[in-house]
């Protein structure tokens, strides 16, 4: 979008999708099949920080139905945003691994993967995908994305958190 910093690392970074190989995985694939699921753009492992600020190790996929969040150790499935229910993504203007994912009717989830700006392209690519199959026309069938040195997400129903980036010197 052209507000983010970018790593002079991530010039010449080849772009693999599903890296993880979920799609091969008969244990995750099964899983993944059992809502919906039958095609797999993009995997990766991340970091979830909950509600008590601990961070629990997940895998990051992005398929046609929506984003999915499995359990890293036992590749099952502990969150699943469809497309129609996640409203935007919001990341830092820097170059870290930090993002939310924001759904309305829930709550948000904050997390960090190596691979930020792969994850949210395909999000962006299987939104757009998603909305056109819906019939969706106009502004809507591209996913917001907001960058700022600061956003808020609901952590709980009942709790809103504030994330401040810094840059240090």
């Amino acid at each position: 979008l052209g507000v983010k910093e970018r790593r002079r690392s991530s010039f010449g970074k080849v772009t693999l999708g599903d890296d993880l190989g979920i799609s091969s995985d008969a244990s995750c694939a099964s899983t993944l099949t059992k809502y919906g699921a039958n095609e797999i753009t993009f995997s990766a492992h991340c970091i979830k920080i909950n509600k008590r600020d601990e961070c629990v190790k997940r895998i990051l996929v992005v398929t046609n139905i929506g984003v999915v969040l499995l359990d890293a150790h036992t590749r099952r499935m502990r969150r699943k945003f469809a497309w129609r229910d996640l409203s935007e993504v919001r990341v830092s203007v820097f170059a870290d691994d930090f993002f939310a994912l924001v759904a309305p009717v829930e709550y948000d989830t904050l997390l960090a993967c190596s691979r930020k700006v792969e994850a949210i392209v395909a999000m962006r690519d299987m939104w757009k995908r998603d909305a056109r199959a819906r019939g969706v026309i106009g502004g809507e069938d591209e996913l917001p994305v907001r960058a700022g040195e600061s956003f808020t997400y609901n952590a709980t129903a009942l709790r809103v958190r504030r994330v401040d980036f810094r840059r240090l010197a």
